[in-house]
């Protein structure tokens, strides 16, 4: 009986010693997702939802009933940031006249104050849209949608600069050179020595893939559509594991859709994210 127990003790340790246990799966990417509601007055304002698997559904992480000054509050684009949050959104419907963008911040994600109103600084402003963040090192920037009262098809991105780290203060506004007319909702990632733009060309209503090499507002030429017509407001975010999750807000009858990239150049197919009431927004790792 000794000798069945020695066995069996040994053997146990020689599996001990060769056998390797599997790595921990890697977590997913925990996301805080800034949006709004609808078109209806009572849903334009902010709503937080998260997401702990990587992107694919979120559930609300707090209805702020945030408007900023107008009582307004759409297309959220969302930064964190010396230890704060931030929003930049417009502060108009999408029917009434807007020369400004605002910026709020939080320090919970659920009490938000507002910050600064940025001028278009574009004469004869119309629509002042869809204010994203773009940082790179220590420079934060904001891309907006400017469009004027002079003709049918002048929307154009601009970039604004902040002047100081309070983002209080900001330059601007500086066109993003070739990058056609009429183009809304503008949304800019770096990889290596390139920017990519994703972009919604309001004329064709295709979501487009522009690129550069030499800086963010100069040399932008278009890489071609993406997907089916009928997406705006796309936004994208770097996942733990390196790769990109993009988001498009399918406008044409709700719901936020998404895809995955390794390069930003060939993407999958789009597929319905779990966000029930989510419309153009952006997302952030928490």
């Amino acid at each position: 009986m000794q000798s069945i127990i020695r066995w069996f003790t040994a053997g146990i340790a020689l599996l001990a010693g060769v056998l390797v246990a599997p790595a921990p799966a890697a977590a997913a990417t925990t996301l805080v997702y800034a949006t709004f509601k609808g078109d209806a007055a009572a849903d334009e304002e902010l709503w937080l939802y998260q997401s702990t698997n990587g992107g694919t559904s979120y559930s609300v992480l707090s209805d702020t009933n945030f408007r900023g000054p107008t009582g307004v509050l759409r297309d959220p684009g969302i930064l964190k940031y010396n230890g704060k949050y931030y929003i930049a959104y417009t502060v108009q419907s999408w029917t009434t006249n807007s020369t400004y963008f605002a910026i709020a911040s939080s320090t919970d994600l659920t009490t938000w104050t507002n910050v600064a109103t940025v001028n278009s600084g574009i004469a004869d402003t119309k629509f002042t849209w869809a204010p994203e963040f773009y940082v790179e090192g220590s420079t934060v920037r904001i891309i907006a949608s400017v469009a004027a009262t002079t003709c049918s098809a002048c929307f154009r991105p601009y970039v604004y600069t902040a002047q100081n780290t309070a983002l209080t203060s900001w330059s601007g506004p500086a066109q993003m050179w070739g990058l056609g007319t009429n183009h809304i909702d503008t949304f800019v990632v770096k990889s290596g020595s390139t920017w990519h733009a994703f972009t919604k060309n309001e004329t064709t209503k295709y979501i487009e893939h522009w690129i550069t090499t030499k800086n963010l507002t100069e040399g932008w030429v278009n890489k071609g559509n993406l997907w089916s017509s009928g997406y705006e407001g796309p936004s994208l975010v770097r996942l733990d594991n390196g790769s990109w999750r993009i988001y498009v807000d399918k406008y044409t009858n709700g719901g936020i859709w998404t895809a995955t990239s390794t390069d930003l150049n060939t993407w999958t197919g789009l597929s319905a994210v779990g966000c029930s009431g989510c419309r153009h927004g952006t997302a952030i790792p928490r």
